[in-house]
């Protein structure tokens, strides 16, 4: 970790440490807003490298082409919604290049540029990043908070110049790029020093999380605001957007980046958001709006079936007991927004699962295989309540799954030498359920929710069942522990994915509203 990364870090950790130590308790808000719009120029200088794991098909975008800094933007938008609730969008652009006469031979997705050719290196990344922030105190002065995003990351690394392929030379290109959801979660905390002022500010965040054996992220940010109205201010400070630590696997990306550099910009502040209130009501009032969210499940997931990619098929078949050795483990995020009856239930997925086997079924032609299948879904779904009693509830559910999934596999040496097949295919299945409430006493309650669909449309079908119990506290809080089995039919072409999924889920709810 560099020196400015280490700088931004204690500074953005000293102002939630400050935050925290002069708020010792809730107060009225100085700075009181609904809405705020931020946006940034931001200077950041990118470094690492970008490429496939544990092998030569990979360019450092410092060492090889000395990438220097570049102009881009970031922008925030906060809405809060409630006196300490806040639902975020965040959005950051990378999008730098470098020309150079390459000083060694570099080998990116079956090209070889050779010493002394010259070659243009480009990095593209986009991330969009929902997110919510509760603050734990807020005061007159500042606040202190909890802030959980979801980074929805889609970056490309590419390569152009004069390359060789079998001994002939000619103008070449070859690209990589990745799709990961990404995520966070890590204290923000802002802070007037001023007396009855929102004049000057300090701001600090810092946020990342580890993704098991798949990679890691961080970013964190400190900046300084002065007010020129009461609703404008004047921002500017530095801002680690992003370390990126993704392993990848033999045959897909490995990407260590870094970017880093000032930032420079304009705030604006409108609205009033409404002050806490005593409201006493039953679960079916009519008008009231209900907002539940579980920033993350953890799905500790099996995986059986048949995965192909490129003609090549192989049977999977990690059972319960292998998930930590395999480390098949699953991240999701669900969002419940209804208004008296009509709802909306969204629900967020990714998972890696594997599998490594000694024999295949086509004998000893290869002698074994691993298996790789990267999972992301998002299953929006609109729903009408037909029972909502004190009791329970039940819903008819319907929406469509949308899909996207990379299967690779490692097929090694056998009497056949050995061959790597990889292949990411997209599709949406629509979908038809029921779900199922049970309120027990103290605060216990059980869920059952069911799904089916594809019909063709995208998979021949697909269909899951998942039930579980959970304990609600203090009225807006609850831990679940359930199972999910979800079963998919998908054939297209060379790719085929015809596995069920399923385990143990745990995770966390907040009633936001």
């Amino acid at each position: 970790m560099g020196e400015r990364t280490k700088v931004v870090l204690a500074i953005a950790i000293f102002l939630v440490v400050v935050v925290a130590s002069g708020c010792a308790s809730d107060g009225e808000d100085l700075d009181n807003y609904k809405w705020r719009v931020e946006g940034n120029w931001w200077f950041p200088t990118p470094s690492g490298s970008f490429g496939v794991s544990n092998s030569n098909n990979f360019f450092d975008i410092n060492r090889d082409f000395g990438f220097g800094s570049y102009s881009t933007f970031t922008a925030k938008i906060d809405w809060r919604f409630r006196r300490k609730h806040h639902l975020l969008f965040n959005a950051a652009r990378v999008d730098s290049s470098r020309t150079a006469t390459i000083h060694r031979t570099i080998q990116f997705q079956g090209q070889t540029f050779d010493v002394g050719s010259q070659v243009s290196a480009s990095l593209k990344s986009l991330n969009l990043v929902p997110g919510y922030q509760y603050d734990i105190i807020r005061r007159d002065h500042g606040f202190l908070g909890l802030e959980v995003d979801f980074n929805l990351l889609d970056t490309e690394g590419a390569l152009n110049g004069s390359a060789s392929v079998n001994g002939q030379g000619g103008a070449r290109s070859a690209s990589k790029s990745f799709f990961v959801p990404l995520p966070t979660v890590g204290p923000v905390a802002r802070w007037y020093p001023l007396h009855d002022s929102i004049r000057l500010s300090l701001e600090g965040s810092v946020r990342g999380l580890s993704f098991f054996g798949y990679g890691n992220f961080l970013t964190a940010r400190a900046s300084v605001g002065i007010g020129l109205t009461e609703h404008l201010a004047l921002r500017g400070g530095y801002e680690m957007g992003s370390r990126l630590s993704v392993h990848g696997t033999s045959d897909q990306i490995a990407v260590h980046i870094t970017q880093k550099g000032p930032t420079a910009g304009l705030e604006y502040s409108w609205g009033e958001a409404p002050e806490k209130k005593v409201h006493v009501s039953g679960p079916s009032e009519p008008g009231e709006w209900h907002v539940d969210w579980v920033p993350a499940y953890l799905w500790f997931s099996g995986l059986q079936g048949n995965v192909g990619a490129q003609g090549f098929v192989a049977p999977v078949n990690v059972s319960f007991s292998d998930v930590f050795s395999q480390l098949n483990i699953g991240l999701m995020t669900v969002l419940d927004v209804r208004r008296k009856r009509i709802g909306l239930l969204t629900d967020l997925v990714f998972i890696s699962l594997s599998s490594d086997q000694k024999a295949t079924p086509t004998g000893n032609i290869y002698s074994g295989f691993t298996a790789n299948a990267k999972t992301f879904f998002v299953d929006p779904e609109a729903y009408f309540r037909l029972l909502d009693k004190d009791r329970g509830s039940v819903d008819l559910v319907g929406g469509a799954r949308f899909w996207r999934l990379n299967n690779s596999l490692d097929l090694l040496q056998g009497s056949t030498v050995a061959a790597t097949a990889g292949q990411t295919q997209s599709w949406v299945d629509p979908v038809l359920g029921a779900r199922f409430r049970l309120n027990l006493k103290k605060g216990w309650f059980a869920n059952l929710k069911g799904d089916a669909g594809g019909f063709g449309v995208g998979s021949q079908q697909t269909w899951q069942i998942y039930t579980g119990i959970g304990k609600k506290f203090k009225q807006k809080f609850s831990l679940l522990i359930a199972y999910r089995y979800l079963d998919v039919d998908y054939v297209n072409g060379g790719f085929l994915y015809d596995t069920h999924m399923s385990g143990l889920v745990a995770g966390f709810g907040i009633r936001l509203k």
